[in-house]
């Protein structure tokens, strides 16, 4: 009996006794403080090392990149209109070469014309149309003409008589002829008196626009009923 008693209380001791478990009488809430607290602390020690460090050095990279930005959009913006002020140059610059290229033009053919005038040959004299052009008016179914006619040889004598202009149908299978009028009147033949030459300016309209016209300009020398000159200019469409 007495050794049975000593076996059970030996049990509890020693080598063969029982695993004891140790439990905390702390509360939970303690734990749920205690990880928040060491993340708060985390936290503040990642933002304290980038506030510190790293953070503040982005933040000045930033900076300079929008300052370096906004230096080159203004930098655009400055080359742009000055590439808009060369192209008006240019243009300007074109124009004046054409300007200046036709009235060269012009007045090499005025320089020939003269000297062809002021050039007495010992030939017979003789009339011609030098130029006969034609452009719209500002009213519709409105032309302007410009006739020259000149003198070549000699210029002993004057030049007189009259310009027909009539115009006429070249899609009519018969050509057909009409008065030209200025407004409601007809336009008279013009009379013509010079020794070297004259210029014919004058307007005129007609009534239709639709078709294949041309105007005709007769010169009649006084007292000849065949014209001395005849030339033919299509109206501009």
């Amino acid at each position: 009996m007495r050794q049975r008693v000593t076996r059970k209380f030996k049990r509890h001791f020693g080598a063969t006794a029982k695993t004891v478990a140790v439990k905390s009488t702390r509360p939970w809430y303690w734990s749920t403080l205690l990880n928040f607290g060491l993340i708060l602390l985390g936290y503040l020690i990642a933002y304290w090392q980038l506030a510190g460090g790293d953070f503040a050095r982005m933040i000045d990279n930033l900076r300079n990149m929008a300052h370096e930005n906004s230096q080159l959009l203004a930098k655009v913006v400055q080359n742009q209109r000055q590439l808009q002020v060369e192209q008006a140059a240019q243009n300007n610059l074109a124009k004046e070469l054409v300007k200046l290229q036709d009235e060269s033009i012009q007045q090499k053919e005025e320089i020939a014309f003269y000297k062809n005038i002021l050039n007495e040959k010992d030939v017979a004299n003789s009339v011609s149309i030098n130029s006969f052009k034609i452009t719209k008016g500002l009213q519709q179914n409105q032309y302007i003409y410009h006739i020259l006619l000149v003198q070549s040889g000699r210029h002993d004598k004057m030049i007189q008589g009259n310009l027909k202009l009539n115009l006429k149908d070249k899609q009519s299978d018969k050509p057909l002829t009409f008065e030209l009028s200025d407004g409601p009147n007809s336009i008279q033949p013009i009379t013509v008196n010079f020794k070297y030459y004259q210029r014919i300016d004058g307007t005129f309209s007609i009534q239709k626009s639709v078709g294949s016209y041309a105007v005709e300009a007769a010169f009649f020398e006084n007292g000849n009923i065949q014209p001395k000159v005849i030339q033919q200019v299509d109206l501009p469409i």
